[in-house]
């Protein structure tokens, strides 16, 4: 089996897989959202020591799951990029510790082909090549991979729509992670009060932007002041950046259309991914383009270890291991 260690930013994780059969053995996670809550978003310092106590006391139920005997783990599989380079270190060191100590091998796992094979946990065989829009608190994604290579197609040009998402709760006065909080708002909404722009709407570009959305979101907040229906700016908020998505994906699919490369499967990962109206819309586009869509379970769409787990049975089968002495971090990649 492998043991998997996540720790790219506020999620504490570690899995168990099977190497045979990629069943996942043994998962657990402890989320740090509480802590950051009062915060309005991350707070890098805090989170990496929430790492270095939460991480040992999951590596301890994983123990007493394998009874002491750890013999039939035969590698280690680690986040080591993208993410926070405070929070990656703490599952790097454990990692190094627990393949020193084991003598056995470590692979390095970039979080971001993570999400993608969060779409294949508990399953032997996945689907490539595969068109995938990432969506998270730190990315916004529209990447083709196959199981050799992951091309970025297109990209934000700033906010991600999960930090977007995080920012409109912090300006309604709302905690953090605001992706679930601003649906919640969303769907308690009663009627349509407030119409905010679509980013790019009128440009051919296939690239993505949340910073004028963001701005729009802010300056009604001013403008509306105690009269502000809370719900209301949510839904047309979630609406706006929903629809954005959507148009660029559109584009997107219309130009393989064009070239004469229809897409087979089409797949929405990462943290953001679980929101229930970008699904909708997105499986009604597929739809239209006689595509299938492919989402990863609601548990797995955010940061986990049981994704790291399923990468890493993969690198573990191309003998891809690190150099256990010289691995670092590297947290602002986003290649692949």
């Amino acid at each position: 089996m492998i043991l998997s260690i996540e720790s790219s930013c506020d999620d504490s994780s570690l899995a168990l897989t099977s190497i045979k059969d990629c069943k996942l053995l043994f998962h657990q996670k402890i989320s740090q959202d509480d802590a950051h809550s009062a915060y309005g978003g991350i707070v890098p310092e805090l989170a990496s020591r929430l790492h270095a106590q939460k991480l040992p006391l999951i590596l301890e139920n994983l123990k007493n799951f394998l009874h002491g005997d750890f013999s039939p783990i035969k590698a280690i599989a680690v986040t080591t990029e993208p993410g926070l380079s405070v929070t990656l270190i703490e599952g790097l060191m454990m990692a190094k510790t627990l393949a020193i100590s084991l003598h056995i091998p470590l692979l390095s796992i970039n979080h971001l082909k993570g999400h993608i094979y969060s779409l294949f946990i508990n399953q032997k065989k996945s689907i490539f090549p595969l068109s995938v829009l990432l969506v998270s608190g730190g990315h916004t994604m529209i990447l083709e991979a196959t199981k050799e290579e992951i091309c970025i197609v297109a990209q934000s040009k700033d906010d991600s729509f999960g930090e977007s998402f995080d920012k409109t709760a912090k300006m309604l006065g709302f905690g953090y992670p605001g992706g679930p909080i601003i649906q919640d708002l969303a769907q308690q909404c009663l009627k349509e009060l407030y119409h905010l722009p679509i980013p790019l709407q009128h440009s051919k570009e296939l690239a993505f932007s949340f910073s004028g959305l963001k701005n729009a979101v802010r300056l009604e907040i001013e403008k509306q002041g105690e009269n502000l229906d809370a719900n209301a700016l949510a839904y047309a908020f979630q609406k706006s950046a929903c629809e954005h998505i959507v148009q660029k994906c559109k584009l997107y699919f219309q130009f393989k259309h064009d070239k004469g490369e229809g897409i087979r499967h089409f797949a929405i990962v990462g943290g953001a991914s679980a929101n229930l109206h970008l699904r909708e819309k997105l499986q009604a586009l597929c739809k239209k383009f006689n595509t299938s869509l492919l989402l990863s379970p609601l548990e797995f769409c955010s940061d986990n270890a049981a994704m790291i787990g399923r990468v890493g049975i993969e690198e573990y089968k191309k003998e891809n291991f690190s150099d256990l002495y010289n691995l670092e971090i590297s947290p602002r990649n986003t290649q692949f």
